[in-house]
Order: structure tokens, then sequence, then C-alpha cells
């Protein structure tokens, strides 16, 4: 059986996939656009305003090791990452209620009319 057909019969049997495939996709869209439109003003937060930040400066201080710092990067990075699986999560959510809707009122109107 062809990849293709395998693939196809994977998504009309197994909903689930579908709906996996459709997070992952959106997760990396929402934060790929949260770190383009927002990364600056973002480091820019971490940098200026973290207490974690100020923290891991003043310890380095103390030891007078001033090797670049991570923390902000690794902070940057997970701060994206769960905006970008928190917008997927709302987002995929919205669709299922969306079709739900759809669905429900499709039902709904066809059973209005179907008795006549």
């Amino acid at each position: 059986m062809p990849l293709n057909a395998q693939l196809k019969e994977l998504l009309t049997q197994y909903k689930s996939a579908l709906s996996l495939m459709a997070w992952f996709t959106l997760f990396f869209i929402w934060s790929a656009f949260v770190l383009w439109h927002h990364g600056v003003a973002l480091q820019q937060f971490i940098m200026h305003d973290s207490n974690l930040y100020a923290f891991s400066l003043a310890l380095r201080q103390t030891r007078s090791d001033m090797l670049p710092d991570a923390l902000p990067v690794v902070l940057l990075i997970t701060l994206v990452l769960a905006v970008g699986a928190f917008l997927s999560s709302v987002t995929v959510a919205m669709i299922n209620a969306v079709a739900f809707l759809f669905r429900t009122t499709g039902a709904l109107i066809q059973a209005q009319f179907s008795h006549r």
C-alpha cells in the first residue's frame, strides 16, 4: 500500500491524528509569529524586568564570571514555546467548537425541514 493511501486511511480512521497534526502545525506557526513580531520586546522585558535574570547577573558579578549568559535566551525560548502551545490549543479548541456548532445547527435545520 503506498504511503499516500496509508496516510489517507490513518486520517479517516483516526481523527485524533488529524487534530495532533493540526496542533503541531499551529504550534510552530504561532511560535514563529510570536518570536518574529514580539521577540525583541520580550528579550528587552526579560533583560530589564526579570528578577531571575537580575539574580543571575548579580551572582555572576560576585563570582567575577562575566561570561555571556544563556539565561535570557532560555527564558525567551521557553516563553515563546509556552505562548505557541497555548495559542495553538486555543485555536484547535475554537476550530472544534465552530465545527460542532455547524454540525449541530445543520442537524437541527435538517430535522426541522424533514418532518414536513
